[in-house]
């Protein structure tokens, strides 16, 4: 029997992850982000950072960075949310640009 029959093979779970987008009063207070989350970007002229997190600790870490004094308002990305679906939007905008064309 080779050794590669015995070994079995866990499956690859990946959570899913959401953006988080936490705007500051200071650049000072992002240094602090990095424990809720991956800090992704962080801009200092706009005093705004992007963190992600997983969806389901999403629901306690939005209650636990509101509460932070240096932060100001935290936003939720909606990526998950769009349809990536182009090529129907495509065809639906040429078929729109046709018929505007047609009623000339």
């Amino acid at each position: 029997m080779d050794i590669m029959d015995k070994k079995t093979t866990r499956p690859l779970i990946v959570p899913e992850r959401v953006a988080v987008y936490v705007y500051c009063y200071s650049y000072k207070g992002t240094r602090q982000l990095a424990k809720y989350g991956d800090v992704i970007y962080t801009s200092q002229k706009s005093n705004y950072s992007l963190l992600y997190t997983d969806q389901e600790d999403l629901p306690d870490l939005l209650k636990k960075l509101k509460t932070l004094k240096f932060v100001k308002r935290v936003r939720v990305g909606h990526l998950k949310e769009l349809d990536k679906n182009f090529s129907e939007a495509f065809a639906q905008t040429n078929l729109e640009v046709k018929e505007a064309l047609e009623s000339l």
